[in-house]
């Protein structure tokens, strides 16, 4: 039985879930929204950075509306989506 618990609990450790994405610093911040400027988007509320260095925008207000963005660890636009 113990083997299971500790079996069960080394599963959760490593999951997905276990590891979180942070909050972009204002330095990321600052060099983000340059990079959008030529896209004619903002960013959302919030910027997420991933463990890979992806940064995430949920929610980026575009001149043609409302998007996902992502950006590379050079914050580089790879991927825009419609919201």
């Amino acid at each position: 039985m113990k083997k299971i618990i500790i079996a069960a609990m080394a599963v959760g450790m490593f999951s997905p879930a276990a590891f979180a994405d942070s909050v972009a610093s204002k330095e990321e911040t600052a060099k983000i929204v340059e990079a959008l400027k030529d896209w004619g988007c903002e960013p959302g509320d919030e910027i997420e950075k991933e463990d890979s260095g992806i940064f995430e925008l949920d929610d980026a207000k575009c001149k043609a509306g409302q998007y996902d963005i992502k950006l590379s660890k050079d914050f580089k636009v790879t991927v825009i989506t419609a919201d």
